[in-house]
C-alpha cells in the first residue's frame, strides 16, 4: 500500500483499537456499578434498537462506497441517503409507539423497559441518518478526521455514560445520557456530511433512491443472513446441549476483535477506492489493490493467530479463570477463520456492483452452516458447532467468493490472493510461535507467562517482518510518520 492509503488505514484502525477498549471497560464498570437487574435493564434497552439497525438499514451506508465516488450529484445523492434511512428509522419510531413497547416489555418480562423504550422512540431518527458519515469522509479523502470524530464522540458518550452510572448506580441516567446525547452530535455530523462534497443541493429525486435501495437491499439482507449464520451455531449448542456446556462454548467461541480493526479498516479505505477505479473500467488496478489489502492483513492477523494459538490456554485463564478451560479448543477452532478473514470480499463485490452476489453466498453459507451445525454437535458435542462454522467458510464461502472474481476481474481461480507471498508469512508468523513456544514451559502464573510470551513474540515479530516484509515497514514506519504530519 502507498503511504497515504497506509496512513489512512493506520488512523481507523488506532481509532477502532481505542473504541473497542473504551467500549470493553465501559461494559465492565457498567457491570460493577449496576445491579444484575439494572445492567441487564439497560443492555435491553437497547437491543432492539441494535437488531433493527441491520434490518432497517440494508446496506444502505455502504452503498455509497459504489455510488459516490463517480456522481455528478454528490450533494444531493448524500441528501437522498439520508431522506432514506430517516424514513427507516421513523418504520422504528412507529413501531415502538404502536405496540412495539408492549411487546418488547413482555417478551423480556421486564416492567423497567416501559420507560426506558418510551425514551426511545425519537431514538433513530436522528441516529440513523448520520450513519453514513463513515462512508462520505473516507470517500472524500478525509480519514483522519473520520477517526478524530469517532473516537472524540464515542469517547465522551461513553465516558458520560459510566459517570452517570457511577454517580447514580442505576439504569436511568446511562440509558437517558445514550439516548440523548447523541442529540448534540447531530448538526456536527450532519455538517461534516456535506463540508467536503463538492456541488450544490439539487431536488432529491425518487428515481435515485429506488436506486440505492435496489443496490443496497441485497448488502442489508447479506448482513442480516451472515449475522444469522454465527448466531444459529448458539441457537443449536443451547438448545442441544446443557446451559453448562453452552457457557464454555460460547466463551471461546468468539472472533477476536483484532479481525474487525484490521480488516474493517483496510475495507473501508479500498472500498471507495476500488469503486472508483471499476467505474472507470480500471480494473486491472482495482484487482492489484484488492490484493495488496491481503498482504497487508496477513502481515498482523496471520501473527495474532499463530500467538493466540500457542497461548490460547494462558489467555482464557487470564479473561474468564480456570472454570473455562475447556473453552480452549473452541477459542482455538475460531482462530482458523483468520486465513479467510485477510481480505473482505464484500468489499470487492461492492466495488464491482454486484452486491446480489454477497446475498447469494450468504443464504447458501447460512443453510450449510445450519445443517452442519446440528449434526456437527449432536456427533462431536459444542465444539462441532465451531467446526461446522470454519467447514463452511472453506469449502463453500471462500471457494465461492473465488470463483465468482476470478470471473469479474478475468483471472484464474487461484489468483484472487497472492499465495506465495501471503503464505511466506504465514511461515515466518509460524517460525516466531515456535521460537517463543518455549516460554510455555516457564512454571508461574498464567498472566506473567501470558505477558512474558506478548512481549517476546512482539519484539521478534516486529524485527522479523521489519526486515523481510517491506509492506509491514511501510505500514508501522511510513504510515505512522505520514499520520503524524497530519496532525
Amino acid at each position: 500500500m502507498g503511504a497515504s492509503r497506509s496512513s489512512k488505514v493506520l488512523s481507523l484502525s488506532i481509532a477502532q483499537g481505542v473504541m473497542t477498549i473504551v467500549s470493553v471497560i465501559s461494559g465492565m464498570i457498567l457491570a460493577r456499578y449496576l445491579s444484575v437487574r439494572d445492567y441487564g435493564t439497560y443492555l435491553q434497552t437497547f437491543l432492539s434498537y441494535d437488531i433493527a439497525v441491520p434490518l432497517l438499514t440494508f446496506g444502505i451506508p455502504s452503498a455509497l462506497y459504489y455510488f459516490l465516488p463517480s456522481s455528478s450529484r454528490a450533494k444531493t445523492l448524500v441528501l437522498e441517503t439520508m431522506i432514506i434511512l430517516f424514513v427507516s428509522g421513523s418504520i422504528f419510531s412507529l413501531f415502538l409507539i404502536f405496540g412495539g413497547t408492549d411487546l418488547l416489555i413482555k417478551r423480556f418480562d421486564n416492567t423497567d423497559l416501559s420507560e426506558t423504550l418510551q425514551w426511545m422512540i425519537f431514538y433513530p431518527m436522528y441516529t440513523f441518518p448520520v450513519l453514513i458519515i463513515s462512508a462520505v469522509l473516507v470517500i472524500r479523502d478525509k480519514t483522519y478526521i473520520n477517526a478524530l470524530y469517532n473516537v472524540t464522540t464515542g469517547v465522551l458518550l461513553i465516558s458520560c455514560i459510566i459517570l452517570a452510572a457511577i454517580i447514580t448506580k442505576g439504569y436511568e441516567y446511562p440509558v437517558l445520557v445514550r439516548v440523548f446525547f447523541p442529540v448534540l452530535f447531530f448538526p456536527v455530523a450532519i455538517f461534516l456530511c456535506f463540508k467536503y462534497i463538492p456541488g450544490r443541493i439539487e431536488k432529491p429525486n425518487l428515481k435515485s433512491m429506488v436506486n440505492i435501495l435496489k443496490f443496497a437491499i441485497p448488502l442489508g439482507l447479506a448482513t442480516i443472513l451472515e449475522t444469522l449464520t454465527l448466531q444459529m451455531a448458539n441457537i443449536i449448542v443451547s438448545s442441544l446441549t446443557s446451559p453448562e456446556d453452552f457457557a464454555i462454548y460460547a466463551t471461546g467461541a468468539k472472533e477476536i476483535p483484532l479481525i474487525g480493526i484490521i480488516t474493517g479498516s483496510i475495507s473501508v479505505v479500498i472500498m471507495a477506492e476500488m469503486s472508483e477505479k471499476c467505474k472507470k473500467n480500471d480494473k486491472a488496478n482495482a484487482f492489484l489493490l484488492f490484493r495488496k489489502s491481503a498482504i497487508v492483513s496477513s502481515c498482523f492477523l496471520f501473527p495474532v493467530m499463530c500467538f493466540f494459538m500457542i497461548f490460547a490456554n494462558d489467555f482464557i485463564h487470564v479473561m474468564f479463570t480456570n472454570k473455562y478451560s475447556e473453552s480452549v479448543l473452541p477459542f482455538r477452532i475460531y482462530l482458523l477463520f483468520l486465513p479467510v478473514r485477510i481480505v473482505n470480499y464484500g468489499s470487492a463485490f461492492i466495488a464491482l456492483g454486484q452486491s446480489k452476489k454477497i446475498m447469494y453466498r450468504s443464504f447458501f453459507s447460512l443453510l450449510i452452516s445450519v445443517i452442519l451445525c446440528y449434526f456437527f454437535v449432536a456427533y462431536w458435542g459444542v465444539n462441532g458447532a465451531a467446526i461446522a462454522i470454519v467447514v463452511t467458510l472453506y469449502f463453500w464461502t471462500t471457494p465461492y467468493n473465488w470463483h465468482k472474481l476470478s470471473k469479474a476481474f478475468c483471472c484464474k481461480f487461484w489468483d484472487i490472493l497472492p499465495l506465495r507471498r501471503v503464505g511466506f508469512i504465514f511461515l515466518l508468523s509460524l517460525l516466531i510461535g515456535i521460537i517463543v513456544s518455549p516460554i510455555l514451559l516457564i512454571d508461574i502464573l498464567p498472566l506473567y507467562r501470558f505477558g512474558i510470551g506478548v512481549m517476546c513474540f512482539g519484539i521478534i515479530y516486529y524485527v522479523i517482518f521489519n526486515k523481510y516484509i517491506s509492506e509491514f515497514k511501510s505500514i508501522t514506519v511510513t504510515s505512522l510518520k505520514s499520520w503524524k504530519l497530519k496532525r
